[in-house]
């Protein structure tokens, strides 16, 4: 899936740069637009009683994005198990590579770490599959 937004001039830094910090949200919209994108947004979930937790976050920055500059997040689902599941992410401008990141999660319900709902790991896999 490629999710698609504009830097804002909030976003910036001193140097007129996106904050590293920002990229960090941009995986967070493009998870959560996926994850709506599959019939099974945060608010769905939260509502059957599981929290999608971040246990593990990474980016490599290989050129600055600017203010109101459109990018591209390309996003994709590159490891599942019965508890854990990772994002890939390539951050473009034109096709230009400017950052990659990664994100690792895992499910709770009432505080625990459960093994994904198989509702939840069926549309996933549906939507890895899709065109």
């Amino acid at each position: 899936m490629v999710y698609r937004r504009r830097v804002q001039f909030y976003e910036t830094d001193a140097q007129g740069i996106v904050h590293h910090s920002n990229y960090f949200r941009y995986f967070e919209e493009a998870r959560g637009e996926y994850l709506r994108s599959l019939g099974i947004p945060y608010s769905r979930l939260r509502s059957m009683g599981y929290e999608v937790v971040l246990i593990e976050a990474s980016c490599t920055f290989r050129k600055p994005l600017l203010y109101d500059e459109e990018v591209e997040i390309d996003l994709e689902i590159t490891h599942m198990n019965r508890y854990t599941f990772t994002f890939s992410y390539k951050v473009t401008v034109g096709g230009d590579l400017r950052a990659e990141g990664r994100t690792k999660h895992c499910v709770l319900r009432e505080g625990r770490i459960v093994s994904l709902p198989e509702e939840i790991r069926d549309r996933v896999l549906q939507g890895r599959s899709a065109p």
